[in-house]
């Protein structure tokens, strides 16, 4: 068994079922295998990353258009969970877009006269609509500049497009290249190179960084990973994930992945915290899981507290999960389940959505199994696939 596994078995009895005594090749023939190593690995992932990956650090000489963080899927998400940090560290417009969104209504994003730089995210990079998006804009708005970041060394994206000069790739390797059907380890290492787009621009703050982030997954999946599984096999069937600025791109694909994973058993939305009273609030009858990605910022923490403080007098949501640096003791009720994320250091509210995401997915893994699905492949029926099926691509 894997020595980070072992380790965290230790202090598992959810875990420990799974993987004592049980190879890898009998892990993955009862369906978790890929998936429990991917999720697991992640710390240990970060840091290597953040050794070996050379940051490309941006400021000061960005596009007049700005950026287009650009994906599908989960992939997308990772655009959510950069913008609002990249905007505020560059000082230029940086946008989020779904690739389908691109493809569409490509002017709805790019202005004529004041080229973009536009940054694919792609765990594949065969993904239909992804290729076609790259190949529309260099036909279309052949100003624009392309960065490419990918797990897939095979892919279309890393191979499709190395005799153009406007093209630039990162390439993370098979490493983090999942092959779980849900992205996992490939998505918080996409997140990671992104964010050194417009963060920790030199190699040394870069890895000190990620070996931050690091230390803080190791953290929860060490201290809170039992507690996690513990709660995924309550009997809720709605789940609502929370967050703020970048964090809100977190919740997202947190969300996604308990309803990836529980093949659409768990009804699930994310919603920012001030959005929530708009009318979403409706939604939280019932047995709700409530799962709030608490800020560090003071006056963005305040604001997140007194709704936290209002579903509870509301008796809205009835198990809670608060995850944070440092969290305050008036943030974790009695009954909650408290994630702490250690100190922050160097590292702020643009930089938690890896940890994030990584609650949201050891959830979703534990509440797959509570299913009786198989977290390698949860859609039984083939409604959803690890890359998406090719579909046509209509001329412009």
């Amino acid at each position: 068994m894997d020595a980070s596994l072992t380790d965290l078995a230790s202090g598992s009895p959810a875990l420990a079922e799974l993987t004592r005594n049980v190879p890898l090749s009998e892990q993955v023939a009862r369906g978790y295998g890929h998936t429990l190593g991917e999720v697991c690995r992640q710390p240990e992932a970060w840091r290597r990353l953040g050794r070996e990956l050379k940051p490309r650090g941006v400021r000061g000489h960005a596009p007049a258009g700005g950026y287009i963080l650009t994906g599908s899927g989960s992939s997308h998400f990772i655009g959510a969970a950069l913008a609002p940090a990249l905007q505020s560290s560059l000082g230029v417009s940086v946008r989020s877009a779904a690739c389908g969104e691109l493809l569409l209504a490509p002017e709805a994003f790019i202005a004529a006269g004041h080229p973009s730089t536009i940054v694919s995210f792609g765990r594949s990079g065969d993904s239909p609509e992804s290729i076609a998006v790259v190949d529309l804009l260099l036909g279309q708005y052949p100003d624009c500049r392309h960065l490419i970041v990918t797990c897939n060394p095979d892919g279309r994206l890393a191979t499709g497009y190395t005799a153009d000069e406007r093209v630039d790739t990162i390439l993370l390797g098979r490493e983090v290249d999942d092959q779980s059907l849900v992205m996992t380890s490939s998505f918080t290492s996409m997140w990671l190179a992104g964010r050194g787009l417009g963060a920790w621009t030199d190699g040394a703050a870069f890895a000190a960084a990620a070996g931050g982030l690091a230390d803080a997954g190791q953290l929860v999946l060490a201290t809170r990973l039992q507690a996690l599984a513990e709660i995924a096999r309550h009997p809720f069937d709605r789940a609502l994930y929370l967050g703020s600025a970048a964090r809100f791109g977190a919740a997202r694909e947190a969300e996604l992945k308990m309803l990836e994973m529980c093949a659409g058993r768990v009804a699930t939305r994310a919603e920012t915290f001030l959005g929530l009273r708009h009318g979403p609030m409706a939604s939280l009858a019932g047995r709700t899981l409530v799962v709030a990605f608490l800020s560090s910022e003071a006056r963005r923490r305040a604001y997140e507290l007194d709704l936290l403080a209002e579903l509870r007098r509301k008796e809205l949501g009835k198990w809670f999960v608060v995850c944070g640096p440092e969290l305050p003791s008036d943030a974790v009720g009695v009954s909650d389940l408290g994630v702490e994320y250690g100190l922050g250091t160097v590292l702020g509210d643009p930089d938690w959505p890896a940890v994030d995401v990584l609650v949201g997915q050891v959830l979703g893994f534990f509440r797959c199994l509570h299913e009786h699905l198989r977290p390698d492949a949860p859609s039984a029926a083939g409604v959803i696939t690890r890359v998406v099926s090719p579909f046509p691509i209509h001329p412009v």
